[in-house]
């Protein structure tokens, strides 16, 4: 068995004004026997550019929940391979999440930053890899 099986697996549910499921489809589980999986929850102190501390030095597996009411986060990273961009601004409440199944010269991610655009944001996340 793998050091750690990182696994996912999402719902996509639309419903129409009766309740009645229009989409109902289950994704997953994406499976990736790896070296390392972390999961964590945080607060944001200030609004200054935090790197993430990876557990490993690809991460593929990559979830982020905003759990702030009013906060907006901005995840940077550098793709394998790649430069620093900014990936997204997840928006109070919101999930981003990128989960790679298998690994490749350009699968994942080797550095993430997080930035709120208040002090004292709260958040949860997964890393692994």
């Amino acid at each position: 068995m793998s050091a750690s099986q990182n696994n996912l697996t999402v719902l996509v549910n639309q419903q129409d004004v009766d309740g009645v499921n229009i989409v109902n489809r289950t994704i997953g589980a994406i499976e990736y026997a790896g070296l390392a999986g972390e999961f964590h929850k945080g607060i944001l102190t200030d609004t200054s550019l935090h790197a993430l501390d990876l557990p490993t030095a690809n991460i593929l597996q990559f979830y982020f929940k905003n759990t702030h009411a009013t906060a907006v986060i901005t995840i940077t990273g550098t793709v394998q391979g790649g430069a620093s961009q900014t990936i997204t601004k997840v928006q109070p409440g919101a999930v981003f999440a990128n989960w790679c199944a298998s690994t490749s010269a350009t699968a994942g991610f080797t550095a993430l930053n997080v930035q709120s655009s208040i002090a004292d944001a709260t958040f949860e996340m997964f890393l692994g890899g």
